[in-house]
């Protein structure tokens, strides 16, 4: 098919061959984009499903389009890749699912470790999440995806720390690495895994005792060599070097 626009959409907008779109999707392509009637797009319903569709009617709040073909999970990596981040100060995080988001991701969650500066209520919990929701939303239709990564959190350290073996490989990223084990001999020794998960840490690094208690979980400890990275750095150097390895590409 050719390229066309593209649009994520709640799957609850298709019936049988038809799609209404609605809310600010439909008003960028009414009023930012002024596509018409007879015009290709192309919808994604975020779980894998694209639509090649055909733009019937146009009004100030809704589209309605009519499908003309479909695939399923397209420009997907095979690799079920979960990336666990502490979360850092600032914005950075928006940055973490935006570029992870591009690179290939499955899964974030958003952690809090004994270190972790920031600390969200409920309240600032919810906020946080639907708008990294929207980032991701928003990368994935940017690079080309079909499925928008799913965002959790926030979990506590011990709660991520139990969910370590549910991984074919588990990989923690620590500055203090004493056997000097390398990101990349883990990933050559473990070229058959089909899922991974990656944990990084905050900006004050993760402690001795998180990181011991990932390991007996079933967790490898890994250096990242000898330059320490920030958060943002690592957890994206980190996802691409996984998906290099055991994906063939970024």
């Amino acid at each position: 098919m050719a390229d066309h626009r593209r649009f994520f959409i709640n799957p609850d907008q298709i019936v049988a061959d038809e799609v209404t779109i609605e809310g600010s999707v439909a008003r960028q392509i009414s009023r930012v984009l002024r596509l018409k009637p007879a015009d290709n797009i192309t919808l994604l319903d975020g779980v894998g499903g694209v639509y090649y569709a055909q733009i019937v009617e146009i009004s100030a709040q809704s589209v309605l389009a009519t499908i003309i073909d479909r695939q399923t999970a397209i420009n997907e990596p095979s690799l079920r890749l979960v990336l666990a981040s502490c979360i850092p100060k600032s914005d950075r995080i928006e940055y973490i699912v935006q570029k992870c988001t591009e690179l290939g991701i499955s899964e974030m969650a958003l952690v809090q470790s004994q270190r972790t500066v920031v600390r969200l209520d409920e309240s600032g919990q919810e906020k946080r999440l639907v708008r990294l929701r929207k980032i991701a939303a928003e990368a994935a239709e940017q690079c080309g995806r079909s499925i928008v990564p799913k965002l959790r959190g926030v979990i506590d350290f011990a709660e991520l720390i139990q969910s370590i073996g549910s991984y074919d490989l588990s990989i923690i990223a620590w500055e203090d690495e004493a056997r000097q084990t390398t990101l990349r001999d883990v990933l050559r020794l473990n070229r058959q895994a089909k899922s991974a998960l990656l944990i990084i840490g905050p900006e004050g690094g993760l402690t001795h005792d998180e990181v011991e208690a990932s390991v007996s979980a079933g967790a490898v400890s890994v250096s990242f060599g000898d330059r320490i990275l920030r958060t943002d750095t690592a957890a994206i150097a980190g996802c691409a070097a996984v998906m290099y390895e055991l994906e063939g590409q970024l």
